[in-house]
């Protein structure tokens, strides 16, 4: 049945392309070599075919693309289209993006590269929406730790999937950016993964943004400032198709200004938004911004708060729990984000005493306690957190079953990953497919996770 339906289905690709761009790719691109299907029914099929007058043409092909005869399945496929009878009244771009959201990923990505009206039917927004709900195998989300070690070229990466299929999750490695100064996560959104040059200063960085699925990367141009305090990605495909980049600056006002400036792909350069602000709390943490409902957010160790819609371009403050009476820093352990609730945990003592996770509530009006912790229980089935003497929390993840409540937590303890349920403190497995050197020592810490999810961005 897969066999007939991917013949029927490219049969309608020949027609609707015309045949010339399938055969150039078939005669120019080796990467349409793979399993599956048989040479001698490949041949018999092609003998059937008049298809550029002589059947031999084709069998040449099949003999130049394939070494065994397990390497033409995907030669079946799109040789299989020379068949196809002319039907002029099809609506082409309709049929076509029917025709694509059935191939299998492999096939689909490969298919970008037949021609740009290809190209374009599958880089569309909606397509890629429909594509994912099709194929939900494909979706995978977790998050990337880095971590940077002595004469390393590139940022170490691990990739931990806490919801989806683990085999659909990104290699971990960022050495497909050609970069000779090394490269690293800067932030991370929806998919995208905003990156920069590794060892170097200001004046030679350069930034990318990248797509760990596919291996894809853009060059942006330099934001033209003497000093970057952070850089963020902000993309939601269900209110833009565009990514845009958010840059913290310094400002020529003064040293204790800071300037927004926005890079969108629709103008290919930078601008400064809005007028400088200034920032007495020299602490923001704005390489670590994180973006929820459409904003990005920054926390600091001071009273400072900020939040700025790159849409509109209106930056505003939000309130913060008050710091700890007798101090003058603010403990921040853990800022992000998770289906749309912006979360907070602070702790002026070891993070093993018991520690509260805070939400913002929906009008921004202050925090709330969401959930209080006690980690005695977890403890108790885990021998690592009873032993240490600190810990950090990685990541949380607000999920719900139907009315239960199934939102789970990552921390982090010496020589060790424990993940948990929040709800109830249970156990849980803790997926990866990295090897995880814990010999190395490595102390992993909430601002060196960058939180990844691949729906829409494995095309």
């Amino acid at each position: 049945m897969e066999e007939k339906n991917s013949q029927c289905l490219v049969n309608v690709l020949w027609d609707l392309d015309d045949g010339g761009n399938v055969l150039n790719m078939l005669e120019n691109k080796a990467r349409w070599r793979q399993e599956h299907g048989g040479l001698r029914r490949n041949r018999k099929f092609l003998c059937n075919n008049t298809l550029l007058g002589d059947p031999s043409d084709e069998i040449k092909i099949l003999h130049q693309l394939s070494s065994t005869s397990e390497d033409l399945r995907r030669n079946r496929i799109l040789i299989s289209a020379m068949s196809y009878s002319k039907t002029p009244k099809l609506n082409n771009n309709d049929v076509m993006s029917d025709i694509l959201l059935r191939l299998p990923l492999k096939d689909l990505v490969g298919c970008k590269c037949v021609c740009k009206w290809w190209n374009s039917l599958i880089s569309d927004p909606v397509f890629k929406l429909n594509y994912s709900q099709r194929n939900p195998q494909y979706n995978v989300s977790g998050f990337f730790l880095q971590k940077f070690l002595f004469l390393e070229l590139h940022s170490k990466l691990l990739f931990f999937p806490c919801e989806g299929q683990i085999n659909a999750a990104p290699k971990p490695s960022l050495s497909f950016i050609e970069d000779d100064k090394g490269v690293r996560i800067q932030h991370a959104c929806s998919g995208l993964l905003l990156c920069s040059s590794f060892r170097c200063g200001e004046e030679d960085r350069k930034y990318y943004v990248c797509k760990p699925t596919t291996k894809q990367y853009f060059s942006l141009p330099n934001p033209e400032c003497r000093t970057v305090f952070g850089i963020n990605i902000t993309y939601d495909p269900n209110r833009s198709p565009q990514y845009k980049i958010v840059c913290i600056c310094d400002s020529y006002i003064s040293k204790n200004h800071r300037q927004i400036k926005i890079y969108s792909p629709a103008t290919g350069s930078w601008k400064p938004s809005g007028k400088p602000f200034i920032v007495s709390d020299e602490d923001m943490l704005f390489n670590r911004g994180v973006f929820c409902n459409g904003a990005l957010h920054w926390v600091g160790k001071g009273n400072l708060a900020l939040r700025f819609n790159p849409e509109i371009e209106v930056l505003v403050t939000m309130p913060m729990p008050p710091i700890q009476e007798e101090l003058t820093e603010r403990k921040v352990r853990y800022f992000g984000e998770s289906g749309g609730h912006l979360l907070l945990i602070e702790a002026y003592g070891l993070l093993t005493a018991g520690f509260d996770i805070m939400e913002m509530k929906a009008d921004y009006s202050g925090w709330f306690i969401k959930y209080h912790l006690n980690l005695g229980r977890v403890a108790m089935q885990c021998p690592a957190v009873e032993r240490a003497n600190r810990l950090s929390i990685l990541h949380i993840v607000h999920h719900r079953v139907e009315d239960e409540d199934e939102s789970f937590m990552v921390i982090h303890v010496p020589g060790e990953f424990v993940s948990f349920k929040i709800r109830n403190c249970s156990l849980m497995n803790l997926r990866t497919n990295n090897h995880v050197d814990l010999g190395l020592g490595l102390w992993y810490s909430w601002d060196g996770v960058y939180p990844y999810s691949n729906v829409n961005f494995y095309l």
